[in-house]
């Protein structure tokens, strides 16, 4: 009968000794994988679509007006869900900066559609099911939606990302700005890859 293939990992060692080193071996894996999937969670400046994402999202900022006087005092919050690449990008390079004499504010919101008040709302696709229940919040009013994901205009969201010829762009539903009391720059129009009246 052959010996279970995890012994023959350690030949002329005690059986004990031998699940005890696949045990080790086992337990060194994990903590590899562990310590692998922190070091690539530490590195948001090479993730490419989180630094154009987290560009665009700070010019679509400045290109903008909310019509509610109310958005317009206090913090400019940009709001991401999901993408942990994209929050770190937008703190690291926009957290200091301002949309006018609003300083910006980075929040990380959890996965759920019970939202605080945004100016950005980053939705990304896993959580775009959340989207009709998010937009049904009073809290979710004269906030701009940005997704990622095909389809994203008629789920509602005002910018959403979309791959063109391996480029990054965008494109803008005017009728979703509208309904958030958003007014959309003529440059932002411009340059967008589609502009959905």
């Amino acid at each position: 009968m052959p010996a279970p293939s995890g012994l023959l990992l350690f030949p002329g060692v005690p059986k004990g000794w031998k699940v005890a080193g696949c045990i080790v071996v086992t337990l060194a894996l994990v903590a590899s994988a562990l310590l692998f999937g922190s070091w690539v969670q530490r590195e948001p400046e090479k993730d490419t679509t989180a630094i154009i994402e987290a560009s665009y999202i700070y010019n679509i900022a400045k290109l903008v007006q909310w019509r509610d006087p109310a958005m317009r005092k206090g913090a400019f919050i940009i709001g991401v869900m999901g993408s942990n690449n994209l929050y770190q990008e937008l703190v690291r390079k926009y957290a200091t900066r301002s949309i006018g004499q609003q300083p910006i504010e980075v929040r990380k919101l959890p996965e759920m559609a019970e939202v605080d008040r945004c100016h950005i709302l980053f939705v990304p696709a896993a959580n775009s099911p959340l989207l009709p229940a998010i937009l049904k919040q009073q809290s979710a009013r004269s906030t701009l939606i940005v997704t990622d994901f095909r389809g994203g205009l008629s789920h509602g969201s005002v910018v959403n990302f979309v791959a063109v010829q391996n480029t990054l762009k965008y494109e803008i539903s005017l009728t979703n700005a509208r309904k958030q009391q958003i007014e959309i720059g003529l440059t932002l129009r411009q340059l967008a890859d589609k502009v959905v009246e």
